[in-house]
C-alpha cells in the first residue's frame, strides 16, 4: 500500500489498483489557544463533548473501523466505484453500540453503504469513553469516500 500527500492510498490487489481517501490517517488539527482540539477529518461530534479531549479516543476508533471497513470494502470499490457516505451512530460509555448505525446519506450504491454500516458494527465494541465525558452516550457522524480525494467531504 502507498499513501500519496493528499491523502489517497493505492493498494495492489492482483492487477487492479484501489485508490480510496483515508479519512483516518489524518492528522487531527492541533488545537489553538484556547480552542479544544479538532476531531479527525471526515469524524464530527455531534453531541455536546463538556470540553472533553476526544482526540485519542476518535483516532483509535477510527483505526479501528477503517480495519473493518478494509475487511468490508466490496469488490466494485476495489475496481474503482465512486460515492460519499455519511454513517451516523452512538456509542455507550461501556463503549458498546447504542443502536444500528445509520445511512445518513448514502452514495447510491447499496453496497458501498452497506459496508460502512458493516465496518462501524464489526469494530464495535469500542474503548469506554473517557472518564471525564459525564454524558451517556456520544454521536458521531463518520463521512467514507471510495475513490473520491479529501475535498469531497461535506462540512
Amino acid at each position: 500500500m502507498i499513501v500519496d500527500k493528499k491523502g489517497q492510498f493505492f493498494r495492489f490487489i492482483g492487477s487492479a489498483v484501489l485508490r480510496a481517501s483515508i479519512l483516518w490517517l489524518a492528522i487531527p488539527g492541533l488545537a489553538s489557544r484556547g480552542q479544544a482540539p479538532q476531531p479527525p477529518a471526515g469524524l464530527t461530534i455531534l453531541t455536546p463533548h463538556e470540553g472533553v479531549d476526544f482526540t485519542p479516543y476518535t483516532t483509535d476508533l477510527l483505526e479501528a473501523v477503517r480495519r473493518g471497513w478494509y475487511a468490508k470494502m466490496p469488490d466494485e470499490a476495489k475496481v474503482g466505484a465512486k460515492g460519499r457516505v455519511s454513517v451516523i451512530f452512538k456509542i455507550r460509555k461501556n463503549g458498546k453500540l447504542d443502536h444500528k448505525p445509520k445511512v445518513e446519506s448514502g452514495s447510491g450504491k447499496k453496497r458501498l453503504d452497506d459496508a460502512e454500516v458493516a465496518a462501524i458494527r464489526v469494530s464495535a465494541p469500542f474503548e469506554h469513553l473517557p472518564e471525564a465525558f459525564k454524558g451517556p452516550y456520544i454521536e458521531l457522524r463518520i463521512q467514507f469516500l471510495y475513490n473520491l480525494p479529501l475535498t469531497a467531504l461535506n462540512p
